[in-house]
This record gives C-alpha cells, structure tokens and sequence, in this order.
C-alpha cells in the first residue's frame, strides 16, 4: 500500500440531519495526530469508521515543509508512531533527515488502514471542530472544505474526535532590513542561495537547533565560506554524547530521560528558572562555559558542537536590530548599541524558530470538552510538551476514562513560553516528570512498553527496569513537588496549570 493512501469508506449517514457520520475524526496528520490515531486504533471496532483530515497535501505535519537540511536530534527509533519500527537497518543512533522522516510518518497509515475504514482528506481547512448536541446525544461537528475553496463546505459528525494541531508553528519570514545590499532569507532556500552566491558570507540568526543545523549544512557545502553567528542570550543543548551513549556505554554511562526530567524537575522550586537554566549549562550541556541563557531541550553531540565551534569565523553574542546601508556599505546592529560594518551581498539566514511566532496566541481549547466527545492536543491545554508524547498517552487515556480526574496536569504552553521561557523549561520538566509518573500509575505495563517514544528505551532492559522501580519507589514525594511547583507557576505567571478534573 502506498503510504499515502488509506483503505476509503463510506460513512454512515445520520437519519435526520443527513450528516456523514464517523465513529471518529481526527484533525491533523503531524506526528501528533498520527500518535492519537494509532493508539485509537486499540478501543475502536475492526471496520471502524475514520475519517483524517490535514491542511496538507500529505501526513507528516511540519516536516512537509521543514527545511531540506534538518535531522532529527534523537536517534531515530524513538521518533515514530506507537511502536512502528523504522523500515531499514541503519544504525540506531543514526539521525534520519527530513524526506526519511516524512515518510516514516506517512507509512504508519497503513497499518493504521488495517485496522479500520480509513478516509483521508488531506488539503482540506477545518473551520469548525467542536462538540455539540445532537438527537443522538453529543458528538464531534467538523466543518471542512478544499483549501481554498470554501464554497465546498460541507459539515460532518462522528462520535468522538482528536483535534490534534499540536504547536502553534508557522513559518519564519525572512527579516526586513533597512539595507538593500544583503540577502535576506529563510531556512528552506538556504542550499539554493548558497549556489547562486557562492562567495558571500553567512550570518546566522539564532542559536537553536536551527541555527546549528544551518551553520552545519553551510559548512557540508563549502568549508572555507565565512559563517557569523549571531546567537542572542546563547542557547545550551542537552550533550546527545553522553546522555545517548552508544555500543557497551548504553550499560555503565550515561541517564535515562526520565532520569533527566526528575534531575530538572527536582532542580526547580517554581520560581528559581534562572539558576535552573546555569545548572543545565554547568551539568547537562556540550559546552558549561558558554554562559549561555537559554535551554529549548534541543541535543548536541560533542563531535557536532566541535564541528560548530571549528567552522564559524564569528559569534555575536548579542540581539540583531538591523542592517543598514551607509556610504562605507552595510552595518550590522545589534541591541545593545554594537556597529559591525558587513560586506555587501552578506546572506543573513531566519534561523530564530517556528513555534509561538504569531502575535496573538492561538486559539484556547480546553484538553477535554464537556461530554468527553473531544480530545484537543493543543498549546493552550497541554498534557506535554512533545506533542507525540502527548498524542500517544493523551488518547489511551482518552478513550479508557482515564483522562480527568486522575491527577493530571495540564498547561497553556504558548502564554507561559511568552511570559517566561526559563520558567517554561522548568515548568515544562515538573509536568513531563508528574504526568509520566501518574500514567505509570494507571496504564498497564504491556501499553506503555508500547510507547516507542519512550527515550529510556535506548538503554539495556535491566536499566530501565531499575529506573522504574526508583520512579514508583519515590512517587509520592515526587508528585508532591512537581505539583507544588505547577501551582506556583499558575500563580506567579497567572497562566492555566492545574489538574485536570
């Protein structure tokens, strides 16, 4: 089977309203929406009726239009969908690439299509999702249509649905300069345009994942051309080297991620982000004496930050205001007053990130909807901030009852991350630690060693088996923490963090 196309059905239609009817309904085939699917796929009825719709032309959410040059920053294996193994025999730490990526993501729709009568709507806007009353009692009411042709609107019911949209991410633009005499430009005409100037210098905009990824790929294309970081506060990055060992280290170095998100969690009382953030450089990151201020849970190896260290010509720790052109030619400014004249025809690259870019916040949508019809993995009512993490353990729960009222919390990611993205980190850990722990509490153990996102799966069985048994062992004063720091983020930053009942 094509990994882009599903088993078709035709669903039912409602007597009275003459509606099509779906047993199910998920909006978005990223990796979040593909994870709720999938994990749907073990309540609903062999036959079920489901119906996918995406904006895009194909599943794979972001990475239908992520820049070429991006890899994943994990080994491969724990990126997938359920426990879908990767179709190839590459190494396990091996970063897979954007198109790999992609379509690994797409093929698990096919397994999916087995299970149920899978209808895929791709290239479709949903301009309505919401639960509403029925003669047949509460449902799930979607309004779609054809991207672009919103006279093809149609409505459709089904008995529950995922809305899973995941981050509110959208594409960088390129930045606008008062200067004429630079290139400015985004991630994804990067190769391009280093073809078409193949002497000018490089200026990277951002020190994140997007920015070493660009200033690694614009060193693959040509060694020698000069590279400029310009990397605001400086980003730490978690060292992938030694948290990731391979080969005979998986079994006497390293620590498993859940390790490391109760080493974090622990290390933040609520409002001490600051100094959890020089912990992570002092303890967790490739490079403690970079005085970096920021932490986005991006991983580096050591051999790839040596690579980054070793090819740029420059690094401006500082903000970029803008470029402007004067008689002697363009100069660069930066916030804190510094004037750095550049050559004309420089290509400044938009590597500052995608997610939470618009000026408003996204739409709010509550996790849960009143009659439980409506399972929303979202920004503003977080269970986690992997949106696949959350796609997976969200919708078990979701369709077992387990979901409110069990001791969950969720957050609004998108207003915290705004308001303050050190306490984002920290607050982010306490949730991702707390959550995990009550699902270990509620799932059985057969479900959750089907979670093949699970990190701690790059260790030895003995391994993870001695974690768990330290994570039961100090659950409860554990959970107490991570709760009392949730609470104190609600109140300091007066945003949504609280239990889900």
């Amino acid at each position: 089977m094509d990994s882009n196309t599903s088993k078709q059905t035709e669903p039912l239609k409602n007597e009275r309203s003459g509606r099509a009817t779906y047993d199910l309904a998920v909006v978005g085939a990223g990796v979040a929406g593909l994870n709720a699917l999938n994990a749907a796929t073990d309540y609903l009825p062999r036959g079920a009726r489901v119906l996918l719709v995406d904006q895009k032309d194909a599943a794979g959410g972001m990475w239908n239009t992520a820049y070429d040059y991006v890899r994943l920053h994990q080994p491969h294996p724990m990126f997938t969908v359920g426990d879908l193994r990767w179709n190839w025999r590459k190494p396990r730490q091996y970063l897979a690439a954007r198109d790999e990526v992609r379509s690994h993501l797409s093929s698990s729709l096919g397994p999916i299509a087995d299970k149920v009568s899978l209808l895929t709507q791709f290239g479709h806007t949903v301009e309505r999702c919401a639960e509403v009353e029925t003669t047949n009692g509460a449902m799930a009411e979607l309004v779609i249509h054809p991207n672009g042709n919103p006279n093809q609107q149609r409505s459709i019911l089904a008995k529950r649905a995922v809305y899973a949209t995941g981050l509110n991410y959208s594409l960088a633009d390129p930045l606008v300069f008062s200067s004429q005499k630079v290139l400015s430009i985004v991630p994804q005409d990067l190769l391009q345009t280093l073809k078409d100037n193949p002497d000018a210098p490089v200026f990277v905009i951002g020190g994140g994942k997007t920015g070493m990824d660009t200033i690694l790929a614009t060193l693959a294309a040509e060694a020698k051309r000069s590279v400029t970081l310009i990397n605001g506060g400086g980003t730490n990055f978690l060292n992938r080297t030694r948290y990731l060992p391979t080969g005979l280290k998986r079994w006497i170095s390293g620590q498993l991620a859940s390790r490391v998100f109760k080493e974090l969690a622990t290390e933040f009382n609520g409002e001490n982000e600051d100094q959890l953030i020089e912990y992570i450089r002092l303890n967790l990151s490739t490079d403690p004496d970079a005085k970096s201020r920021t932490f986005l849970y991006g991983l580096q190896s050591q051999e790839e930050h040596a690579q980054v260290q070793s090819g740029l010509a420059n690094t401006i720790s500082d903000y970029l205001t803008d470029v402007v052109d004067n008689a002697g030619g363009p100069i660069l400014f930066t916030r804190n007053g510094t004037e750095t004249p550049v050559p004309t025809g420089s290509i400044f690259v938009n590597c500052t990130g995608s997610f939470f870019r618009s000026e408003t916040l996204s739409e709010p949508r509550e996790i849960l909807s009143e009659n439980n019809k409506m399972l929303s993995l979202t920004s503003r009512d977080s269970f986690h901030f992997l949106t696949s993490v959350a796609g997976f353990f969200t919708c078990h729960l979701f369709f077992r009852g387990q979901l409110r009222g069990y001791g969950f919390y969720t957050m609004d990611l998108e207003d915290l991350f705004r308001k303050n993205r050190n306490a984002w980190v920290g607050a982010t850990a306490a949730q991702a630690y707390l959550n995990q722990v009550m699902a270990l509490k509620i799932l059985p153990l057969t479900l959750l060693n089907r979670c093949g996102l699970d990190m701690d799966r790059w260790y030895p069985l003995p391994r993870r088996l001695a974690a768990l048994v330290s994570m039961k062992r100090n659950a409860e004063c554990d959970v107490a923490h991570c709760r009392k720091v949730l609470d104190s983020i609600a109140r300091r930053f007066e945003t949504h963090s609280k239990q889900l009942t």
